[in-house]
């Protein structure tokens, strides 16, 4: 489970030692911590899912980082217990976000989408259909009215965004005409914001009800070759997304045809 949100910060007087792949985190003794606290190692925020002894705890999941028995700065921050008590009891063993949106994040737009509608603490995925669509789910685990500036902001702008952010599509793909096998579909799509733009191509073969996404196909164009007259009817489009998290739009589908 990723853990992002900032709230209620004590750095650590003393260095920490972590292990990559390891849950083990070696303190000093007069570094105060519990379980359920937040602890930041490397900016990378773990649960503290038990207490070993007075210079020992053990994360809810394994260092992430390299190994280093001098980390200076760690950061302890205290969840909410709601939030403590669903991550301690197993709840990071499922694929999820678990999010601090704040109070400015809480109206926009892309948000709501997303089924996030208030402050506080969510638990929240994103999934694609069998049918190849987007979905989201999202539960608040603990209800905590902050500002932006009080809770600060741990990069997670694609999860949560941070500023309303709309993407164009200016020009859709266009239906293309291939004898030689060889086809290029594009699209042109603009930002009204600084984010950076995704792209995530998906094919409906001819005959069938479902996209999919097409691997690697993650630029504005999808350059394809080999195509016979098998694949007359297949169907293309692209899901956009951007770096701030902006709302997800889909283009047109544009249709392929071989020409023998």
């Amino acid at each position: 489970m990723a853990i992002f949100g900032k709230i209620d910060a004590a750095t650590f007087g003393n260095n920490v030692a972590v292990t990559n792949g390891d849950a083990t985190v070696t303190k000093n003794a007069a570094d105060t911590v519990v379980v359920g606290d937040i602890i930041e190692l490397s900016s990378v925020p773990y649960i503290v899912r038990e207490v070993t002894s007075t210079t020992a705890i053990e994360l809810h999941k394994a260092y992430a980082g390299s190994t280093d028995a001098a980390l200076a700065g760690a950061v302890r921050r205290t969840a909410p217990k709601a939030v403590a008590e669903f991550v301690v009891k197993g709840g990071d063993t499922r694929g999820l976000n678990l999010v601090f949106v704040d109070t400015t994040e809480q109206g926009i737009a892309a948000n709501k989408a997303r089924g996030i509608t208030g402050p506080g603490w969510w638990l929240y995925e994103t999934y694609q259909t069998a049918a190849g669509d987007t979905r989201h789910k999202a539960e608040c685990i603990a209800f905590v009215h902050a500002t932006a500036g009080a809770a600060g902001d741990d990069a997670d702008d694609t999860i949560v965004a941070d500023v309303l952010e709309t993407i164009t599509i200016g020009t859709q793909p266009a239906d293309q005409n291939t004898s030689s096998g060889a086809a290029t579909f594009t699209v042109a799509a603009t930002v009204d914001q600084s984010g950076t733009i995704t792209y995530q191509w998906q094919k409906k073969a001819s005959g069938s009800t479902r996209y999919a996404n097409v691997s690697g196909a993650t630029s504005a164009s999808i350059v394809l070759s080999g195509q016979t007259a098998a694949n007359t009817g297949d169907k293309y489009r692209v899901k956009v997304n951007t770096s701030k998290g902006a709302e997800e739009v889909v283009s047109d589908a544009a249709t392929l045809t071989f020409v023998s």
